[in-house]
């Protein structure tokens, strides 16, 4: 067995150094350049043989890359990148996305993601690459108080890489797809001393290492510094899994089964077999595996399915086919060399004029020589010479001879300026103070329209900035659910602004989601993408939102604009403005009062108000079905009733009709007989009225046969006839009138 395991470990480091010989040999040229650069943003911008050659003369460095280098870091730095968790497809909720989102907001606060961050896109404005890695510790590795339970919780930190030059990455994944990275080198050398302490029994030097593999290391066993090269490799494991079919059933429908369960009779569409990715952590060094599983034959299994190492990526170009990858440094190299030796050459034409030489004859200082040497250090108020020599004749007075040329100044001062432009279209620094563009750009627009441009210009670093963020939330979502799983354990989810709206959960408590569903704090089976933005800092997003929150409440109606007062003096700068804003939240309705701040608690009085929650849920859900079995009753009794109510007013519906019916006919029987007794009337009338007027007639024939009275008398007045009157019928129920006797 322990020749086999050596006979793996063997083989296994053999395949390890030799992927790291081929990440060397692939990136060797552009990291040759990338320390240069390096050297260039360290003011290490001569060349030594220049140096050599220039003797006594100065070598200045006057360092034009650096404000702009600074700048295109402060303007990432003051942005507020946010990853945001979304649900993909019908497993997943936007309840457990926002739980997703707050977790990883306080991995980022607590996990110093902000420092590893920075870092790398230091690394990747000035050499074109830098990285930062994810990483998992120990919660309470130091406290020995802890329970017992929450001993191998583990939490999410982020561990910045200073050194760029330490990350040797696979050279066939493509730039802008890292998920696809098979393995991945992140060296670091110690001190041989230091090494030796942590791994007694390891192989310490070349000529052990030359002896236990046969191979030459001195990249990895440096006896001139005394160092020892180790290295974190992750490397990907493909591990065979199932085979699934695409069959099509005789409904022609198709579906995906195991291949060892398709039905007899079904068409088989396509076969393939899943493959699933491993990710695998070891420790090594040139000769041998310091740390990796049990047997030392392999690496240990790293929980999630991406290596955890995120690059930031500067300008990228393929030339002859090899990749090359450069920062803002590398195009300013030449045009700071150039600023450098001109400012250097004015400098020394400058400071050679003060010592110009007086060419005088010897005659005519001869005897004065204390007061000429002391000339060049002394102000005398005049320097004395001789007029005529021995014998009395002339002598010519001293002249000043010029060694500085001022074509070759005015020259000097030319080529700066030029080749501080350069400077400045190379790095895309726009400088308002410039006083070659005092004339150029009057105008508060045209400033920034020029500052908008310089932008623009280094766009292209945010942009593979927030490519890496996607690749970072991608590791993150992996990653969540296989190291925050214990049930029982308090997690913290950080609010979108700062730490005063973050919350403390229960992994396994249930709570009421946001469509009123009750749910349990865990991270479920569904799919989750991650969405990245990049804006302003949050304290220049909270000054713009005070800004147009108070010139909004100008505009509103009052109520309306008191409602708002709370939200926009929270966002003012001052002290006491969160006091005086929940002041002025309590001043309203509770309806308009927004969230108000959870009190933390102790663990010991949460647990017992969540076990109070629990009996009172438990005595809700009681309460609720036997309100539903009595609403139940109700309603039956209800119906009952109802029933009985319809079925007594249908009988008495029905009595009603058969009397109105017996009615009717006993009316029309009525009217029957009065249209008979109508008839006998109208009869005995016709009767009656022709007995009177036989009776007038009679009368009449009387009158007419009688003696005439001599005297005239008043003829007597004929009573008024009257109509005869018709008999009214008689109501029902009352006797009938006696008929008349027959004449």
């Amino acid at each position: 067995m322990a020749v086999q395991n050596r006979e793996k470990s063997q083989k296994f480091m053999n395949e390890a150094l030799e992927r790291w010989r081929i990440c060397d040999n692939a990136e060797t040229e552009f990291r040759i350049q990338g320390e240069e650069d390096l050297k260039f943003l360290n003011l290490e911008q001569w060349d030594q043989d220049v140096l050599k050659k220039r003797n006594d003369r100065p070598s200045l460095v006057i360092d034009q890359i650096g404000e702009p280098f600074r700048q295109l870091i402060g303007r990432q730095k003051a942005a507020k990148p946010s990853l945001l968790a979304v649900p993909v497809d019908s497993g997943a909720d936007v309840d457990t996305a926002e739980v997703f989102q707050g977790l990883i907001r306080q991995i980022e606060n607590k996990g110093h993601a902000k420092t590893a961050r920075d870092e790398a896109f230091k690394n990747a404005v000035a050499v074109g690459f830098g990285y930062y890695r994810l990483v998992t510790e120990y919660e309470n590795e130091d406290d020995e108080s802890a329970p017992l339970n929450v001993m191998f919780d583990q939490s999410i930190k982020y561990q910045p890489i200073e050194n760029p030059m330490s990350v040797f990455r696979d050279p066939m994944c493509p730039l802008h797809e890292p998920e696809k990275c098979r393995f991945v080198f992140v060296i670091e050398n110690l001190p041989k001393s230091e090494f030796e302490r942590r791994y007694p029994d390891k192989i310490a030097t070349s000529e052990a290492a030359f002896q236990s593999t046969g191979l030459e290391m001195p990249d990895w066993y440096d006896a001139k510094e005394d160092t020892v090269r180790v290295a974190d490799y992750f490397y990907i494991e493909d591990v065979e899994g199932p085979e699934v079919v695409l069959i099509r059933t005789p409904e022609n429908q198709e579906i995906s089964v195991a291949a060892d369960m398709v039905p007899e009779g079904f068409e088989v569409i396509q076969r393939r077999r899943l493959q699933k990715r491993v990710v695998r952590q070891a420790k090594i060094s040139g000769a041998e595996i310091l740390e990796g599983n049990e047997t030392l034959t392999a690496g240990r299994i790293w929980p999630g399915r991406f290596i955890p190492v995120i690059p930031i990526w500067g300008e990228s170009l393929v030339v002859e086919g090899r990749r090359r990858l450069r920062g803002m440094v590398r195009a300013a190299r030449d045009p700071q060399r150039m600023y450098n030796y001109q400012c250097s050459e004015l400098v020394y034409e400058l400071a050679l004029s003060p010592k110009s030489k007086v060419l005088a004859s010897v005659e005519a200082i001869e005897g004065l020589e204390p007061l000429w040497d002391k000339a060049a250090t002394q102000a005398f108020p005049a320097l004395l010479t001789k007029a005529y020599d021995a014998e009395g004749r002339a002598l010519p007075p001293p002249t000043v001879a010029q060694f500085t040329d001022p074509n070759k100044i005015q020259a000097l001062v030319v080529a700066i300026n030029q080749h501080k432009s350069d400077l400045r279209t190379t790095t895309g620094w726009y400088d308002a103070t410039d006083p070659n563009r005092r004339g150029a750009d009057q105008s508060g627009k045209a400033i920034l329209a020029r500052k908008e441009s310089q932008a623009e210009g280094n766009t292209n670093y945010h942009e593979n900035f927030g490519e890496a963020l996607i690749y970072e939330g991608m590791v993150l979502l992996d990653l969540i659910p296989k190291i925050y799983t214990r049930p029982g354990r308090v997690i913290r989810l950080a609010g979108l602004e700062d730490d005063t709206q973050s919350k403390m959960k229960t992994l396994g408590d249930q709570y009421q989601g946001k469509s009123g569903v009750s749910r349990i704090y865990e991270w479920g089976a569904g799919k989750y993408d991650v969405v990245v933005t990049i804006g302003a800092s949050y304290v220049t997003r909270r000054q713009e939102a005070a800004a147009w929150q108070m010139d909004l409440m100008k505009v509103l109606p009052p109520q309306m604009a008191a409602a708002m007062a709370p939200l926009a003096v929270k966002n003012l700068d001052g002290p006491g403005n969160r006091e005086i804003s929940e002041r002025l939240n309590a001043t309203l309705p509770p309806k308009l009062q927004g969230d108000k701040e959870e009190t933390q608690l102790p663990p010991e009085v949460r647990q017992r108000l969540e076990q109070a929650q629990q009996m009172i849920q438990q005595l809700s859900q009681r309460v609720s079905q036997l309100s539903g079995s009595i609403e139940m009753d109700e309603v039956k009794a209800n119906k009952d009733l109802t029933r009985t109510r319809e079925s007594d007013q249908t009988k008495e519906r029905v009595a009603r009709i058969a009397a109105e019916t017996e009615i009717a006919r006993t009316r029309m029987e009525l009217i029957k007989e009065l249209m008979k007794m109508d008839a006998d009337g109208s009869q005995l009338l016709a009767q009656e009225e022709t007995k009177r007027l036989l009776k007038l007639a009679d009368l009449e024939v009387a009158s007419q046969t009688a003696p005439m009275p001599r005297t005239p008398s008043p003829s007597p007045q004929r009573p008024p006839q009257q109509a005869p009157q018709r008999p009214r019928p008689p109501r029902p129920g009352m006797a009938r009138p006696p008929r008349p006797p027959q004449r």
